[in-house]
């Protein structure tokens, strides 16, 4: 067989895999290697078909990696605690791109060079600030993006010329936090960036220690305070550019995931072995901006057959998504309908923790816009656990937990082996990792993740 179609390697993984590409328009770059997989599928229907999506910043090598460390211990599991049904199963990991600046490795700027190779960003922000009426700023936001710092006066005049391009809205903490205007809410998110940096960028290869710091005094929000305060002297201008970029990717997974991963999806449902018979049960695992490539693909559209199981992993989307009333809207979350037993069955699981700095922390200062409220666009209120209560309207998911979606919180979440896992007809379940069992953004492969999958799986 064609080695670019044939089934891919996850190192040190039994089961078969498939690893199919997407670009930023949703379109498949890999056919030959769909064909293929659905071709396997039809001929030698395997029990199961585990389906993992990716988030922020990876590459492929990157998803590859993360797929086969889950999926190692997952089998782990499998051997030591077997199924009592059959479980032969097929693994297809998407990968899409989510690399969000390619300097944030490279050489810093120089002021003769510009920005380098982030000018796709670079283009894309100027075409947006274009767009709402800002072209005679451009040659001014080209020669503060270019500097190698920029002090507090023009750090808020990049912010005002940027701010249209972002198409913020108020927020309803904006007067207690001393911000009044969209720019400064740009303002502070840069600042709070930049004083985290790199530890609070939602990089998934960073070492998860660097996202373990605990809100506070060190925080970024805090930091970012501090800086309005005047009491940090220059900003990196590169940060406008990396806030910019998190608007981008979020928007980006949405449009792989309605227009490309929810076709794949109804073709993985349509499988159908011999004589009609319902074909694989299709399980959907999903990483940070991975969880709205996922999401958006099963809201996209009716589906043939309900997915037989939802895990989605530090989800960087709104903790409102699924609630029944969005706050101030008076619309349902815009993933709702995937608490709807047609699409997903339940429970959907899900995690949170405050050690993820970025989506417990930063997510609601930079995702702001009128659709990031509970995700309005595709493309059990007052609890409290270890995570704390939501910060705002816009809290991330992953950072906080669901509300108004009639869930279950969990805290902490459970370790490997313990059987007190709810698995009833509650629509969702999201587990507390915040003391000590998800240490950061990317730590979601360990082994109370691979528990919780594992039960989850074979819950009937």
């Amino acid at each position: 067989m064609d080695p670019t179609i044939s089934p891919f390697l996850l190192t040190g993984v039994q089961m078969p895999a498939w690893m199919l590409r997407f670009d930023k328009h949703g379109a498949c770059t890999t056919p030959g290697t769909r064909e293929a997989l659905l071709q396997r599928l039809h001929s030698v229907p395997p029990s199961d078909v585990i389906v993992f999506s990716h988030g922020w910043n990876n590459d492929f090598d990157d998803a590859a990696g993360m797929y086969a460390d889950l999926m190692r211990r997952f089998e782990v599991l499998c051997a030591e605690h077997p199924p009592t049904r059959r479980f032969d199963p097929l693994f297809v990991g998407i990968v899409w791109p989510s690399i969000w600046l390619s300097f944030d490795n490279g050489p810093a700027i120089a002021s003769s060079g510009l920005l380098g190779q982030a000018d796709a960003t670079l283009t894309a922000l100027a075409d947006q600030v274009a767009a709402t009426g800002g072209a005679a700023a451009l040659e001014r936001i080209y020669a503060l993006l270019a500097a190698p710092g920029i002090d507090d006066a023009d750090a808020a005049e990049l912010a005002r010329l940027i701010a249209p391009a972002f198409g913020l809205v108020d927020d309803e903490g904006a007067a207690a936090d001393g911000r009044s205007t969209v720019a400064d809410d740009v303002l502070v998110m840069m600042r709070a960036m930049d004083a985290a940096s790199p530890a609070a960028r939602m990089d998934d290869t960073d070492d998860i220690d660097d996202f373990s710091r605990p809100a506070g005094a060190g925080s970024p929000t805090a930091a970012g305070s501090a800086q309005m305060a005047g009491k940090l002297q220059l900003l990196d201008p590169r940060t406008a550019l990396r806030l910019f970029s998190i608007y981008q990717m979020k928007d980006r997974a949405g449009t792989v995931g309605f227009r490309g991963v929810s076709s794949l999806l109804r073709d993985l449902l349509g499988v159908h072995t011999q004589g009609g018979i319902e074909g694989p049960r299709i399980h959907l695992i999903g990483h940070s901006f991975g969880c709205k490539v996922l999401l958006s693909a099963i809201c996209a559209a009716p589906l043939p057959r309900p997915i037989a199981s939802l895990f989605l992993l530090q989800p960087a989307v709104s903790h409102l998504c699924f609630s029944e009333s969005v706050p101030g809207t008076g619309r349902p979350g815009g993933y709702r309908a995937a608490l709807l037993p047609e699409r997903v069955m339940a429970p959907i699981f899900t995690t949170y923790s405050r050690r993820d700095v970025p989506l417990h922390d930063t997510f609601h200062l930079a995702l702001r816009r009128a659709g990031d409220l509970g995700e309005a666009q595709i493309a059990a209120d007052g609890e409290a656990t270890s995570a704390g209560a939501p910060s705002s309207r816009y809290a991330a998911l992953g950072g906080y937990g669901p509300r108004g979606a009639g869930q279950i919180l969990v805290d902490p979440l459970p370790g490997a082996g313990d059987s007190h896992l709810p698995l009833g007809t509650t629509p969702i379940v999201a587990f507390d990792g915040s003391q000590g069992q998800i240490k950061g953004h990317g730590d979601i492969t360990g082994p109370a993740i691979a528990w919780a999958l594992h039960r989850l799986v074979f819950r009937n």
